[in-house]
């Protein structure tokens, strides 16, 4: 009964998240990492997404959701689309329009990261333990 209990919980976070039409849906719950660029199949989106998700281990330890942000859709990171409005996250975080690069949000909704391609993900993982709310996080699993 308990297991059954468990994985509905796990059901309802997997599909909230789905479901999400803006970033404030993931305050609190994610980090959540913006790449920006005209389109989703550029060389400079690919080879930053083959950066960052080289280990998904540490992806999942950091609670960190990838998005693609084009000036016209947002996709999640396995190239599906996202109902999460591109025109906001431009508007919100003052993207012009020749920005392409890396935007991270903090679980608080906060900027703590805006910079061109490539970065590297060893920057941003730095970046997150070095956040006194990941250095928390690590205290309380016993990884630091």
């Amino acid at each position: 009964m308990r297991f059954i209990f468990i994985l509905s919980l796990i059901s309802m976070s997997i599909t909230q998240n789905i479901n999400a039409q803006s970033l404030e849906d993931y305050q609190w719950k994610n980090r959540v990492l913006l790449l920006v660029d005209a389109s989703s199949d550029t060389d400079a989106l690919k080879s930053q997404q083959a950066e960052l998700t080289s280990d998904k281990k540490a992806l999942k330890e950091r609670d960190l959701q990838i998005f693609w942000v084009t000036s016209d859709a947002v996709y999640f990171s396995d190239g599906s689309p996202s109902k999460l409005n591109a025109k906001k996250i431009y508007d919100d975080y003052a993207l012009g329009s020749n920005f392409r690069g890396t935007l991270l949000l903090g679980k608080d909704g906060g900027v703590k990261l805006k910079k061109p391609y490539e970065v590297s993900a060893q920057e941003i993982f730095d970046l997150i333990d070095g956040m006194p709310m990941r250095r928390r996080e690590m205290r309380e699993s016993g990884k630091n």
